[in-house]
């Protein structure tokens, strides 16, 4: 059963990592984009960086998480 938690923690993680990459990458290249005005880009920029803030908050559910699992287990 630990080990079934620690594997959807892991794999939540890496899903949230994922996907806010593909996001950010999506976001920054159409925040780049000059053709566009200028306020689609800050705009698109500040997803840029929410979608970051993702990525942190993912890798850090996934260190987090699996340390706090591993711990309760051996309580």
């Amino acid at each position: 059963m630990i080990f079934l938690a620690q594997l959807v923690v892991f794999l939540a993680a890496l899903a949230g990592i994922a996907g806010c990459s593909l996001a950010m990458i999506y976001f920054a290249g159409r925040a780049t984009n000059r053709a566009r005005a200028r306020d689609f880009r800050v705009r698109q920029g500040v997803l840029a960086v929410a979608c970051l803030c993702g990525i942190v908050a993912s890798a850090g559910l996934g260190f987090v998480g699996v340390g706090a699992i591993m711990y309760w287990a051996g309580q």
